[in-house]
């Protein structure tokens, strides 16, 4: 009878220990958190003036408005529910 070959040495990094990811979770929670605090508190409270959102009804109305305001900075922004 033979001995059975050794197992193979584990490819990739050592398994992290529960204490370790809940620290770093931890952490991630405490940047957030005031990061987020920062924003609420010291964060601005309006648009600067002359700064306005549209709401548009349709592509010929973004089409419009951005051709508009050529020769300055535009952002276009789309919120979707999904």
């Amino acid at each position: 009878m033979t001995n059975p070959p050794p197992p193979a040495p584990a490819i990739g990094p050592p398994p992290r220990s529960r204490r370790s990811v809940v620290g770093f979770l931890t952490a991630c929670l405490l940047v957030f958190g005031l990061l987020a605090g920062w924003l609420y508190f010291l964060g601005p409270r309006s648009a600067p003036p002359g700064v306005t959102m549209a709401d548009l009804h349709g592509v010929a109305d973004l089409q419009g408005r951005f051709n508009a305001d050529r020769g300055q900075p535009r952002l276009v922004v789309i919120l979707s529910p999904t």
